[in-house]
């Protein structure tokens, strides 16, 4: 007589078998699927100036923002260590508002979009980043809105440390975020950093031009803005040595694509 186990198995082996080839696994589907998620809806694939993974994202607005200074070329350190600094408040305390690696890639998306920026255009941005948990906690999107003026890198958030993964994977419906606006604030509120507030919602990293916060490239702005003209001292060709540095270190990280880097590296020429 065969064991019960035995003929059990070579009964139900072919169902098993069929039910796992034929249900539906959205981790390993999305993991496969490149950015797939569209935290912005009404944003065009167009848009899109830099991605990575499935939902890290960052799309160039349409042409209606006051005139900001970009493009600009961002040191990727020093925006990521002032990511780091920012926190929202919690129920108890202030939590840090991105982790170590989602700080970093922010900072390389920033760098990469703002590169190609026009002066009309925001940055909007959507980040992942791990809960208190780390690696096994919950995933968290934080969504907002990025500009560089004569203050520096400006950040207006829309949604913080939003836990929305777990409802997506289940019903694969995608969540509208919202980016921020200059004229109304969102309800995030931040922490006490050391940088400049403008709102709740708004802050602003300062930007040096001799290496500190980040190093930023000469705007191009409308002739009758520029008061005085440019004096090519000894600064000037240091300053216009540090922006080929940087564009260089763009172009290396991959950042830019090669177009980009050789049209921007003649316009510094040019003006040398």
């Amino acid at each position: 007589m065969r064991p019960l186990f035995s003929s059990m198995s070579s009964r139900c082996f072919p169902v098993l078998l069929g039910l796992v080839l034929t249900a539906p696994m959205p981790f390993a589907l999305a993991a496969s699927e490149g950015s797939s998620y569209e935290a912005c809806p009404s944003c065009v694939p167009s848009d899109l100036a830099w991605n990575d993974g499935e939902f890290d994202q960052i799309y160039l607005s349409a042409g209606s923002a006051p005139a900001n200074l970009q493009p600009q070329v961002l040191a990727v350190d020093s925006i990521s260590r002032a990511l780091s600094l920012l926190k929202v408040a919690g129920k108890s305390a202030p939590v840090a508002l991105f982790s170590d690696d989602s700080a970093r890639n922010l900072a390389r998306g920033l760098a990469a979009a703002l590169a190609k920026a026009g002066p009309q255009q925001d940055a909007l941005f959507f980040i992942v980043s791990s809960g208190s948990n780390g690696l096994f906690g919950a995933k968290l999107g934080t969504s907002g809105r990025a500009f560089i003026d004569q203050q520096g890198l400006n950040l207006v958030f829309g949604e913080a440390r939003v836990d929305f993964i777990g409802r997506y994977r289940a019903t694969r419906m995608r969540r509208a975020f919202d980016f921020g606006s200059r004229t109304a604030a969102s309800p995030v509120r931040l922490a006490e950093d050391g940088l400049r507030h403008v709102r709740s919602d708004w802050v602003v990293v300062p930007l040096d031009v001799n290496g500190g916060s980040a190093t930023r490239m000469a705007p191009a702005l409308p002739v009758q803005v520029i008061a005085s003209p440019v004096v090519q001292d000894e600064k000037y060709y240091a300053v216009q040595e540090e922006r080929l540095k940087s564009l260089k270190r763009l172009r290396t990280q991959d950042l830019i694509s090669e177009q980009e880097y050789q049209a921007k590296r003649a316009e510094i020429l040019k003006a040398w």
